[in-house]
């Protein structure tokens, strides 16, 4: 058999001329001037790649993170829904036996019952919150406006704090006008308000609480001011984004961390927007402006 056939340079060109030849046609060219086998990727198909890489690397970072705030806030779900069931069954077990003992007057069975519907209410709000994350993520979330006393939702919401207040020693300030109408999404309102009040009493360390309401004319703004350890100025940038604390987490301040992202999502939806004036060791105000006759926006 004759001997395997090496590629020809033609007459009157170098070694270097065919080697660059060749690299730019075929692939790569050996010292002595002969072609290797394997072919080179053309430069715009390698920077392709090269950004493919680049490109699944950012989503795989990204769906690592999601998966990984999905399974921390299903586990802080799945802590936040049990925890209030011990204290429902133990103040339902006190109240039973102490009925079947004769112990309670009809006074105190009536405050034991009015203790346990407290919990089971401050429970179900805890279950509607999971309820109202799934619907904003989901794009689902649809409001309602019409005609409402912005002050009679803002009393009715405070009134629902009446035994938590109690309890807790904290005091509440109004600084509201007599009545305040406009078209909001009522249901909207009371969870915002809810939100900035539960907010409040959880980390304002037991100092009053203020509440006031400015009509300023076209647009309204609601103020809930607190006491507590304030808000530094590197976490004011996330305090809004779901799954975030106002301040670290701790056994004294447990929740989803969706409160102040449910109220911005909220707000926007109505046109409005949220604010936060704070600094360390001087409490929190939170101001919440909207339209007075606003339309629903899309979520």
């Amino acid at each position: 058999m004759s001997p395997k056939a090496t590629p020809r340079i033609a007459s009157g060109s170098s070694t270097q001329e065919c080697r660059q030849c060749a690299l730019a046609y075929h692939g790569s060219v050996s010292d002595s001037g002969c072609m290797s086998e394997q072919r080179a990727v053309p430069p715009t198909t390698a920077l392709s790649l090269e950004d493919m890489m680049v490109s699944l690397r950012l989503e795989n970072a990204d769906l690592t993170e999601a998966v990984a705030a999905r399974d921390s806030f299903i586990a802080v779900a799945a802590h936040e829904l049990r925890n209030p069931m011990t204290p429902m069954v133990g103040q339902i077990e006190l109240l039973l036996s102490g009925v079947k003992a004769g112990r309670y007057t009809p006074q105190q069975i009536e405050q034991r019952l009015e203790r346990i519907q407290s919990l089971m209410l401050h429970y179900i709000k805890r279950s509607a919150t999971l309820l109202d994350v799934s619907r904003i993520t989901s794009g689902n979330l649809k409001l309602a406006p019409a005609s409402c006393d912005l002050i009679l939702v803002v009393k009715e919401v405070i009134e629902t704090y009446a035994e938590a207040t109690r309890h807790a020693g904290v005091s509440i300030k109004l600084d509201l006008p007599s009545s305040l109408s406009g078209t909001w999404d009522q249901l909207a309102l009371e969870q915002i308000i809810d939100n900035l009040m539960s907010n409040a009493i959880k980390y304002g360390e037991g100092g009053p609480i203020e509440v006031g309401v400015i009509d300023l004319g076209n647009t309204i703004c609601l103020r809930i001011r607190d006491q507590g350890p304030g808000i530094s100025l590197d976490d004011r940038a996330r305090i809004f984004d779901r799954f975030e604390r106002a301040v670290g987490v701790d056994s004294r301040h447990s929740g989803f961390g969706v409160g102040l992202w449910l109220v911005r999502q909220l707000t926007e939806a109505m046109g409005g927007t949220i604010s936060v004036e704070t600094g360390l060791g001087v409490g929190s105000v939170f101001s919440v402006v909207l339209p007075r006759h606003g339309t629903a926006t899309p979520t």
